[in-house]
């Protein structure tokens, strides 16, 4: 385990540079967390600050603070940002990514608690594409009259709001054909042992309500857990974050708004 480091004068002088309402943020360790900042205050700052705070402070070993973020952008600059204030090393050994990506590891371990291989393959926009246009076929269906793309658009947002085909409302006609494509694309990705993108979230979700040892796991797993722009967050991410931050432990997010967590 990554020997923790003591609070680096840099630090010090970086929490005395903050305003008291930021500060009282990266001191914050108890209980859940949301800060509301509007864009360019420097909230990622803050995040950052605190988590480099929290390891300082011996609160948390590194790779027990989870930090999601949007983008593998923002995500390297978290990890560059707290590199500079506690070392790379230490910083190396923090769980920071997308929410994708995040659940991929998660998911490279569990993957026999969802029949899968460790290796399962990973399904782009092109693979989804190409998969609907064979559904679409096998159908019977005019790929003019109904694109892929908008099938894929459809199943996507079902998926976001964690349903299955099952799910899919009965309004009209064209809801009848997302639900028997949706039927029928799960099925090729079964038959493939892959996942697409949304899966990759809505498969820990699942995997984290149905199953008690892998929900205790995670949640133990992780004593602080961070998210980075946490009003954009749709149903499938924000249950995810809610799920494995169950427990006594702490939920910051920060946003240009949000809601309460």
């Amino acid at each position: 385990m990554t020997q923790v480091p003591a609070l680096r004068p840099d630090l010090s002088a970086i929490l005395d540079a903050l305003n008291p309402q930021q500060r009282e943020a990266v001191e914050h360790t108890d209980g859940p967390l949301l800060i509301f900042a509007g864009a360019g205050s420097g909230k990622t700052r803050v995040l950052t600050t605190r988590i480099a705070y929290l390891i300082s402070q011996r609160k948390a070993w590194p790779e027990r603070i989870l930090a999601v973020t949007f983008t593998n952008k923002a995500a390297r600059e978290m990890r560059e940002r707290v590199g500079q204030l506690v070392g790379e090393e230490i910083a190396r050994d923090m769980w920071v990514g997308t929410f994708h990506h995040t659940c991929v590891r998660i998911l490279r371990r569990e993957a026999p608690n969802l029949g899968l291989e460790r290796s399962f393959t990973i399904f782009d926009e092109d693979d989804t594409r190409a998969a609907l246009k064979r559904v679409l076929d096998g159908l019977g269906l005019d790929q003019k009259r109904y694109p892929p793309s908008m099938i894929s658009n459809a199943i996507s947002n079902a998926k976001n709001e964690l349903h299955g085909p099952e799910g899919i409302p009965n309004r009209n006609y064209f809801d009848e054909i997302v639900r028997r494509c949706y039927v029928e694309y799960e099925a090729l990705l079964k038959r493939s042992g892959g996942l697409d993108f949304d899966d990759l979230i809505l498969s820990v979700v699942r995997l984290l309500q149905e199953n008690e040892e892998a929900r205790r796991y995670w949640q133990d797993r992780f004593r602080y857990v961070l998210v980075d722009e946490d009003q954009a967050t749709n149903l499938a991410q924000y249950t995810l974050v809610t799920l494995v931050a169950a427990g006594p432990r702490t939920l910051p997010g920060a946003g240009a708004s949000a809601p309460a967590s």
